[in-house]
């Protein structure tokens, strides 16, 4: 958790707030489970991990690079008072020894007290407290999935939005309350048809319908120990946007508009997802990596630092 800490002292010292609304969160209604234990240290090999440290694949980023940059990013389950986590299963499923229960981990803050408040209207116990517990992103997605659950990374529903409109965009498409020349047209509020037409227009290796979205800029860079170059990737488009005025420099808050309107209207804005910038910054098919959590998470992360006895507890390695 070093890292993280080292992140929270830098983001502190820039006036990132986030002001949104609860996530919506799944309408599909399951069941959850607590008791559980956690998964985490099983399924790897020290051996294979300590020689993958310093592999450099073509010049993309090491292993140990890309731990870095993952563990910077907090995610987020459900525990109980005990601390267990909370897995959940699909009523259909209840009584099928073969479906595995999910337990859920929530890149967004907001959407995992979301789903905590949906699960506790659907269990009618009121006095039903569960906690979120903080995991760093790199040691969920290298503990392997355990045997007795399924493991699921889950994306910020905003932003999945977010991120299929701005691949359209950059597709040539227009909104339909909208006046231009072409004839790509789809409803940008409508969810489903943005969802449905973003399929084929998505670039190669990006899949948003699985993936957790990803968002940087062109033109974004940062300089950090010597002479790297690194490439920042925000998990929030709004993040990414303060990131861009505050880099301008500019005190005209609809020059700074200006000027991100027309990235937007030229391509700058480039969109991925975890998986995809991973292969590529593996590959030397792009700059190095960094990750740049919500900035809600980060806050959440704060205060628990400055209130650490009514912090939940961690995920404790199994």
């Amino acid at each position: 958790m070093r890292a993280l800490r080292l992140l929270l002292a830098l983001a502190s010292t820039h006036a990132w707030k986030r002001h949104t609304s609860a996530a919506a969160i799944h309408r599909r209604k399951r069941r959850f489970v607590r008791g559980g234990a956690w998964g985490f240290g099983k399924n790897k090999d020290s051996a294979a991990e300590a020689d993958n440290a310093t592999t450099t694949s073509e010049g993309g980023m090491s292993q140990s690079q890309i731990d870095e940059a993952l563990s910077v990013v907090p995610v987020f389950c459900l525990a109980d008072p005990e601390g267990r986590p909370v897995l959940m299963t699909a009523p259909e499923d209840k009584d099928d020894a073969t479906k595995k229960p999910l337990q859920a981990f929530f890149t967004d803050v907001n959407v995992a007290q979301a789903h905590a408040a949906r699960i506790k209207e659907l269990s009618g116990d009121d006095k039903l407290d569960l906690k979120l517990a903080v995991v760093e992103l790199g040691r969920v997605l290298s503990a392997g999935e355990p045997e007795d659950r399924k493991v699921s990374l889950m994306a910020d529903p905003r932003e999945l939005h977010v991120a299929r409109q701005l691949v359209l965009k950059g597709a040539g498409f227009r909104d339909t309350n909208s006046t231009g020349t072409s004839d790509k047209v789809v409803d940008f509020s409508s969810e489903a048809s943005v969802k449905k037409e973003c399929k084929a227009h998505c670039p190669d290796g990006v899949d948003l319908d699985q993936g957790v979205p990803l968002f940087t800029l062109k033109d974004l860079n940062a300089t950090v120990q010597g002479d790297d170059v690194i490439q920042p990737w925000f998990l929030s488009f709004a993040d990414l946007v303060r990131a861009y005025v505050n880099s301008t420099g500019s005190s005209d808050e609809e020059e700074a508009a200006s000027g991100l309107e027309r990235l937007l209207m030229e391509g700058g804005v480039v969109v991925g997802t975890l998986d995809s910038v991973l292969a590529a910054a593996r590959g030397g098919h792009t700059r190095r990596a960094f990750m740049i959590p919500p900035a809600s998470s980060l806050a959440v992360m704060r205060q628990q630092q400055q209130a650490p006895a009514a912090a939940p507890k961690a995920a404790p390695s199994a």
